[in-house]
């Protein structure tokens, strides 16, 4: 232990590096393999806060540097296979290091990895330095066995490298090495990409110290652990094998280690362990489910074995549980946590268990095809002759859609969205004339939709539809009440109403400024929440992510806690949906469980903590057993009947699919008037090097495939021009 320590400290510290002469690889290069969660809405600077995520690439020339946005972080440098130092950043703002120098002049390998867990910040890359004129090189395909690792500090290794049982948490990031921790170790064995969701102190349903709001499901979907935006596109990344290790801390919570734990804190965990696993098998078709009890308590082991026999029960052979035990003496460092070689010993019982699974094949082989759910009755009505059509597919899949009947590798048109659960696309038609547009699907597993689904509607021009999230929705017809509202009469100053199975609730408050730094809205209640501001979804308590939300849509489960607090700030980027002036907040509330009572109470105040309204003020509301209906406005227009069957009058190209893309990818644009066309492809310095349309077109939607294998991997740039107007957009070809 104390050898890996010395190691550490001789290679912690890494001078500033000088790149008047060196070649800057920018953090999107398709040579770099990204592993664990990382956020790509800056493609130029990559951003991760979970731990363990890595970067790996293969390059050219005897040094390499990194650049990179972060003061707090651990590095693994593992040159060749080999562990050469550990890299520590120190500067808070976009620095250069050199992380390997004095290396032979011939190819070579880099694994960055981080080796500690962040506490509510997040850190950027922004790519790799090499010498002058070098380059990095073409990548292998990436492992095709992929596990994660959910869990706390344990599977988080924290203090791993530790000398004794004393816990400085000023020492904890220094000392901590994830990549010898059980689920790397485990994940190398296999030769597998490894994912780690996991977070020091947090349990399955409460903290170590009682709290809730700590628990790793209610973080499961986030990119950035500490951010609830962007969320996580579970679509990109399937494992084959989740492995959960939760119920330390759990125990601790409910003081588990000095008592017994009570019946109904042992069901409230039960319960939540079966919807999270309900949960992963949603978002990952096929996986296989492993269970993992630390046995350091008679509780943790019979409780999650336990979930495990009922998960059988109920007809779920998916679901598998092993555990590891308490080890004796020297095993532990850093508060009780395992050493490196204690990680080893875990990682081989799991190896055990995992051999067992027939871990790399998926648990059911599905041969059904996809069913499309959620989409409009048809015929309707829409009220602009371009609007987006949003549905779900009731597994992964690719949407492809066409004016005509045909199959699905035929038709010309791809959903802009898609790929996953939630699909959506921008439908066009004419006023006053019935549009049809044909869907088929294709999912995961090559399973194909034989028959079309329908989308029919027709264009009212004249008219617009309002929602009751607008602002423009007059609702002087709902109920007003004062809040708390629900159902259940409980004998305190409480608006009930009938049960009904969700609740719709809208009320309006004025804002001086939004130059404040931060707002936030509490809200209290047992059931799920969707918030909307000015009309805008913005926030989802305790209600599926990835899901359309109809009136008889169900939260995912009782909440751990009554109160919920959701900041308005510029890191999430909700700031931007307030103004200045009349505001308003709309809420639709959904109960677990249908028979269950409704309770609902919100506050709003900023960061002084002025109040703009207080628990227990008035709220319009609705609960009608329905959704309230939209209602239906008229415009004012000035355009001439004999100009409304003309074309859509947009002028759009739009972004390529699929993307990045090999070898080829399609290119959608909309014309709206007849003319010439071009469209040309240019590489990252901005030269031609495609004329790829040049033809006359009518009026409408076009699409056109366009292959790559011509060219280099790389950044491509396609733009459309037609009469005075053009467009560009970029796309990403990868070998």
């Amino acid at each position: 232990m104390k050898r890996r320590v010395l190691l550490f400290l001789e290679f912690m510290m890494f001078a500033t590096m000088s790149v008047s002469a060196s070649t800057m690889i920018s953090a999107n290069n398709p040579n770099i393999h990204y592993f664990g969660r990382w956020d790509f809405s800056d493609s130029l600077a990559p951003s991760h806060s979970w731990p363990g995520v890595c970067v790996y690439a293969e390059f050219e020339g005897t040094s390499i540097g990194v650049v990179m946005n972060d003061n707090f972080c651990y590095y693994n440098v593992i040159i060749d296979d080999t562990l050469t130092s550990v890299f520590h950043p120190t500067s808070a703002s976009v620095s250069s290091y050199i992380v390997a120098s004095n290396l032979a002049d011939r190819p070579h390998t880099i694994l960055l990895t981080k080796r500690n867990e962040t506490t509510g910040a997040k850190y950027s890359f922004h790519g790799f330095i090499l010498e002058n004129g070098k380059n990095l090189l073409k990548l292998p395909e990436k492992p095709t066995r992929k596990i994660e690792f959910i869990g706390d500090s344990y599977t988080s290794a924290s203090g791993n490298e530790w000398i004794d049982n004393t816990k400085p948490m000023e020492k904890e990031a220094q000392c901590t090495n994830i990549y010898e921790g059980f689920g790397p170790i485990t994940a190398r064995h296999y030769g597998a990409q490894v994912q780690m969701t996991s977070q020091g102190g947090y349990g399955l349903l409460l903290d170590w110290q009682g709290n809730y709001s700590n628990n790793i499901p209610d973080k499961f979907d986030r990119t950035l652990c500490y951010w609830n935006l962007p969320k996580w596109d579970f679509e990109q990344w399937i494992p084959n094998l989740v492995v959960i290790c939760l119920g330390l801390n759990d125990c601790s919570g409910f003081n588990g280690y000095n008592q017994t734990v009570g019946r109904d804190s042992t069901l409230m965990f039960k319960q939540k362990y079966h919807d999270f696993i309900a949960k992963i098998r949603t978002v990952y078709p096929g996986v296989k489910i492993l269970a993992v009890a630390a046995d350091h308590n008679d509780w943790i082991r019979q409780t999650i074995a336990d979930v495990v026999t009922e998960e059988y029960a109920s007809g779920k052979n998916d679901v598998h549980f092993t555990s590891f035990p308490k080890y004796g003496t020297g095993a532990y460092v850093f508060g009780d946590h395992p050493t490196v070689a204690t990680h080893h010993l875990i990682a081989d019982r799991l190896i055990s268990a995992i051999d067992t699974l027939d871990a790399w094949n998926p648990s059911v082989i599905d041969t059904l095809p996809p069913r499309m759910v959620n989409l409009p009755v048809s015929p309707f009505t829409v009220y602009d002759t371009a609007f987006v059509l949003k549905f779900e597919t009731d597994s992964y899949a690719i949407v492809h859609y066409s004016q005509q009947d045909i199959p699905f590798n035929q038709m010309e048109l791809t959903c802009t969205t898609t790929g996953r659960r939630n699909h959506s696309t921008l439908l066009y038609g004419r006023h006053r004339t019935m549009s049809t547009y044909y869907f088929r699907a294709v999912d995961i597993h090559g399973n194909e939709m034989k028959t079309s689904a329908v989308v029919q509607f027709q264009v009212d021009t004249l008219q617009y539809s309002i929602p009751w999230t607008s602002e423009r929705y007059q609702d002087a017809g709902w109920f007003t009440g004062t809040a708390p509202l629900g159902t259940l009469n409980d004998g305190v100053n409480k608006t009930v109403f009938s049960r009904v199975t969700a609740a719709y609730l809208r009320k309006k408050f004025s804002l001086d400024s939004v130059k404040v730094q931060g707002f936030a809205l509490t809200m209290k209640g047992h059931d799920g929440a969707v918030i909307y501001i000015n009309g805008d979804e913005v926030y989802r308590i305790n209600m599926y992510p990835d899901s359309a939300i109809g009136y008889q849509s169900l939260a995912m489960g009782v909440p751990s806690t009554s109160t919920q607090v959701m900041g308005f700030n510029s890191k999430n980027g909700l700031l931007n949906k307030l103004k200045a002036g009349e505001n308003l907040i709309a809420v639709e509330i959904h109960p677990s469980d249908p028979t269950r009572d409704i309770a609902f109470d919100a506050k709003f105040y900023d960061a002084q903590n002025k109040n703009y309204f207080h628990l227990g003020s008035n709220w319009n509301y609705s609960a009608r057993g329905s959704i309230p209906v939209s209602q239906i406005g008229e415009k004012t227009s000035g355009v001439p009947e004999t100009q409304s069957s003309a074309p859509p009058a947009r002028f759009q190209l739009l972004q390529n699919y699929p993307n990045p893309f090999n070898p080829s990818t399609t290119i959608t644009y909309i014309l709206d008037r007849d003319g010439c066309v071009h469209i040309d492809i240019y590489n990252s310095l901005g030269q031609n090097v495609s004329t790829f349309v040049n033809d006359h077109e009518t009026a409408g939607i076009h699409s056109v495939s366009f292959d790559g294998r011509q060219f280099s991997s790389g950044v491509y740039f396609y733009r459309l021009i037609s009469g005075e107007k053009y467009d560009v957009k970029k796309m990403l070809f990868i070998k």
